[in-house]
């Protein structure tokens, strides 16, 4: 074949590239969350537990298709899950899986760092109440 066909792949991106290709890593599950309507959706489906699609696109002032485009790349990194019931998509935050990274980001930290324990950090953070994450969101 030809050299032009032959070409070598560009460098992996975390979204949605390497969706694609099925790298699940933390890179893929951050950049999932690196969006500020993605952590809106976060932040309302931690309050509410169960939001239909069109629901979550009234609620963050987004179109439907934008919307689907949004919790796609949320299910891929492995923040939400889904459920078809009826004509209607329920969205939920798969809280499992995000143990899971949460608990492999910090291990990650808890290798380089010998003063406080990482784990510690993490949990205190994801516990401590503050601004709401969409503050400042259109």
């Amino acid at each position: 074949m030809k050299d032009s066909v032959m070409r070598q792949r560009s460098p992996r991106r975390a979204v949605p590239g390497a969706i694609a290709a099925g790298a699940w890593d933390l890179s893929v599950y951050f950049e999932g969350l690196a969006n500020p309507t993605r952590l809106a959706v976060v932040e309302v489906l931690a309050g509410s537990g169960e939001v239909t699609v069109s629901e979550l696109a009234r609620i963050c002032k987004v179109s439907q298709p934008r919307m689907s485009w949004h919790l796609r790349i949320l299910r891929h990194a492995q923040v939400i899950c889904t459920r078809r019931e009826g004509r209607e998509v329920l969205c939920a935050l798969d809280r499992e899986a995000i143990a899971r990274h949460l608990r492999s980001f910090a291990r990650m930290l808890d290798r380089g760092a010998p003063a406080p324990a990482a784990a510690d950090v993490v949990s205190s953070s994801v516990e401590a109440p503050g601004a709401p994450i969409s503050e400042g969101v259109p």
